[in-house]
């Protein structure tokens, strides 16, 4: 009894604290490949400059921002004891931001660590740079305090409500690169407006600021490099062909009409799901997408009456239409990529392990010769309180 009651008191106390005043908590971290280099950046929070009392506008940054290079990103993270008088916390970092040429370079090393390292966490998100990763970190985000909590914020509100571009963690894009086709889509970050930086916070007071940081195209990776970019469309596209849609906006024009020369109307889809079907016909792949959606009417102006007969089926089928064209432009950059974002290849290792096993090592061909065959149903739920757009119902008013 006296052995075990002496046990009992070792396991008390804080043996393993950490002192506030004695860390440096880091709230983003951005990679980048220079001079044969592994450059590493790291933005670090002050946190009296984020208390309730500090004015917003004006005086000292709420983040330090500084960099250290190395040939191995354990060589690189040393040397920030050689720059810093408190030691990098990461268990608050929100987001990690590799520049092009870093993605370029190779990423093994990068993964390899996050594997190892049971401080890291893996649902942190990641995100390319359109160029170095350490001015992404340096922008001050307007009405947020914390640049790397805003980014993340930003990629929540996209995933939500737009669903351009899917939000990847850390543990999404390792899982990816191991999976059977070894291919990832990250969005990239940019910085927009002018190239005047927003690395001070006395550019706060202004009520148009210079220049903000935005999403900007989707970074294909294969195996562990970058090999190409998806604008923003094509990126929408391939999110609907993943099943990654959430709540978003298409808009659609009237009639056969070409977007660029017909009034746009658009719907906000609440609802989406889409299945794939992988058939073999001996020669190649056939994938039979079939998607159904919900929707609520947004804008109109098209000339049709909704109240007609039939004049709801066919805005329908226009929306149906266009839904569709993404879905084939999204494709059309897959395959000239030869990168297998969309997970075809799991979807085959998974319904046709034997098949897979042969044609795994000529996958990009078989990507290639692959052929998609879209439908899509759309069903809009509300119209509104008018069957007409406002211009024709003015018209009516008036008669």
């Amino acid at each position: 009894m006296l052995t075990a009651c002496l046990a009992c008191l070792l396991l008390g106390g804080c043996w393993n604290r950490v002192e506030l005043n004695e860390i440096g908590i880091v709230s983003a971290t951005g990679v980048d490949w220079k001079d044969n280099k592994w450059t590493l950046t790291y933005q670090v929070v002050i946190p009296q400059m984020i208390s309730s009392q500090t004015n917003s506008g004006g005086g000292a940054a709420p983040v330090n921002v500084f960099s250290t290079s190395g040939n191995s990103f354990r060589a690189a993270t040393k040397k920030a004891s050689q720059e810093t008088t408190r030691r990098l916390y990461f268990a608050h970092n929100q987001m990690i931001v590799i520049g092009q040429e870093a993605a370029r370079h190779g990423l093994e090393q990068l993964f390899d660590v996050y594997l190892r390292n049971t401080d890291s966490r893996e649902t942190v998100s990641v995100f390319l740079a359109k160029g170095s990763a350490r001015r992404i970190l340096e922008q001050l985000i307007p009405l947020e305090k914390i640049p790397g909590n805003a980014i993340q914020r930003l990629m929540d509100h996209e995933d939500k409500q737009s669903s351009d571009f899917p939000q990847m963690t850390m543990h999404d894009v390792i899982v990816n690169l191991l999976g059977s086709t070894q291919a990832a889509g990250i969005p990239s970050l940019t910085v927009g407006g002018s190239n005047e930086s927003l690395d001070s916070s006395d550019k706060l007071a202004l009520t148009n600021a210079p220049s903000k940081v935005r999403l900007s195209q989707l970074g294909l990776i294969n195996r562990s490099k970058l090999v190409g970019w998806m604008s923003r469309e094509e990126s929408f596209g391939v999110m609907w062909l993943r099943d990654r849609i959430k709540h978003t906006t298409v808009s659609f024009a009237c009639g056969n009409e070409a977007p660029d020369t017909s009034p746009l109307s658009s719907v906000k889809i609440f609802r989406a799901k889409t299945k794939l079907t992988p058939v073999w016909s001996g020669e190649k792949w056939t994938i039979r997408v079939n998607m159904e959606a919900s929707a609520q009417l947004m804008e109109y102006s098209c000339e049709m009456d909704l109240k007609e007969p039939d004049a709801l089926a066919k805005v329908e089928h226009a929306i149906e239409s266009e839904i569709v064209r993404l879905m084939e432009n999204g494709w059309k950059s897959v395959k000239s990529n030869g990168t297998d974002i969309v997970g075809l290849g799991n979807l085959i290792h998974q319904r046709a392990p034997k098949l897979w096993a042969k044609q795994k090592g000529e996958w990009a061909e078989q990507l290639n010769r692959m052929e998609l065959v879209i439908s899509v149903k759309v069903n809009i739920q509300t119209t509104g309180m008018s069957g007409n757009n406002f211009k024709k119902a003015q018209e009516q008013a008036r008669s």
